[in-house]
């Protein structure tokens, strides 16, 4: 079977198991829609979108490392509608935080509290009955992950440029407790017999999709990253440059910055991009894939396939 039909193949299981699974839920049925919308966004299982990411979809690439004959695919596509619901659930919220435009146009803030609610409750319930009675140590890990990811959103609240600017440090110091969480997470599912195997690829993986996505954020005016003065790295490296060369020109715009000065929000974004703080990232961003790869051809010798198949699918 080619890549691209097995591929093919599993998105069409994991949309099947969801709509049937949603369809025959306790919830509303207008709850239930909503839920469906949302699923249709980019990044989400039922996007039309040509390579776009999925993370049900890398759940079953990551599985495919350990899957023997035996291993039950519904349950597999069980557990990947899960993370769907779990992660749509952590996205709602992400942006509710971040008070995304985009967002708040589709539904009310008690809507989105309430669907992010349902989806956790949800993904929670499947997880549940479709892992392994004898694997509660793989449900512990995920416990444990969601708990790290809040904290790390806690902590991201603070991140912000102000009379003292974060370090290169501090912004790893939380992504890596914010984003590689939800990693972890997954490649703790993914292989619940030994939940840390995959632990530092998680993390470097996670990191190379923030990085990634801090830097692409910087130019969509849906993104309310600069208004906020987050400290994303392309900010800090950018703001880092203009304190030596120019007495911190770029800190200065930034505190002249409000949320209806649109020439002046174009303005630092040409800064930071001239400043070659974008092109930083994304190079850091590839060295992390790179990194986790390297270390999945170590545990997984003998799964080239396989590992070509997900480092596709990352670069995608």
């Amino acid at each position: 079977m080619g890549v691209k039909t097995e591929q093919t193949n599993h998105l069409k299981e994991i949309r099947t198991f969801l709509t049937n699974h949603l369809s025959h839920s306790s919830y509303d049925q207008d709850l239930i829609d909503k839920i469906f919308e949302h699923l249709r966004t980019k990044g989400k299982i039922f996007s039309n979108q040509e390579n776009s990411f999925s993370w049900g979809l890398f759940f079953m690439h990551v599985s495919s490392l350990t899957a023997s004959e035996d291993t039950c695919n519904r349950s597999l596509y069980a557990i990947a509608a899960a993370i769907e619901l779990l992660i749509l659930a952590t996205d709602i919220v992400d942006e509710i935080i971040d008070d995304d435009n985009d967002l708040m146009k589709s539904m009310s803030l008690p809507e989105a509290i309430i669907i992010s609610n349902a989806l956790l409750i949800d993904a929670f319930d499947l997880i549940l009955k479709y892992t392994p009675k004898a694997l509660h140590a793989a449900l512990t890990n995920v416990f444990q992950q969601l708990k790290t990811a809040c904290n790390g959103e806690w902590q991201e609240l603070k991140l912000t440029i102000k009379s003292t600017i974060p370090s290169e440090q501090d912004y790893f110091r939380v992504i890596r407790q914010k984003s590689s969480s939800l990693i972890q997470l997954v490649c703790a599912l993914a292989h619940p017999k030994q939940p840390e195997l995959l632990s530092r690829v998680a993390t470097n993986i996670g990191v190379a999709g923030q990085l990634k996505n801090d830097a692409n954020d910087i130019f969509l005016d849906s993104k309310t990253d600069l208004i906020r003065k987050k400290a994303t790295l392309p900010v800090i490296k950018a703001i880092e440059f203009s304190l030596e060369t120019d007495n911190g020109l770029l800190l200065k715009k930034f505190h002249e910055l409000t949320q209806h000065n649109k020439a002046l929000k174009e303005e630092i974004r040409n800064y930071i991009k001239n400043t070659g703080a974008i092109d930083y990232c994304i190079i850091l961003s590839n060295l992390y894939i790179k990194q986790a790869v390297d270390e999945l051809c170590k545990i997984f010798p003998h799964k080239q396939t396989e590992l070509n198949i997900l480092k596709d699918y990352l670069d995608g």
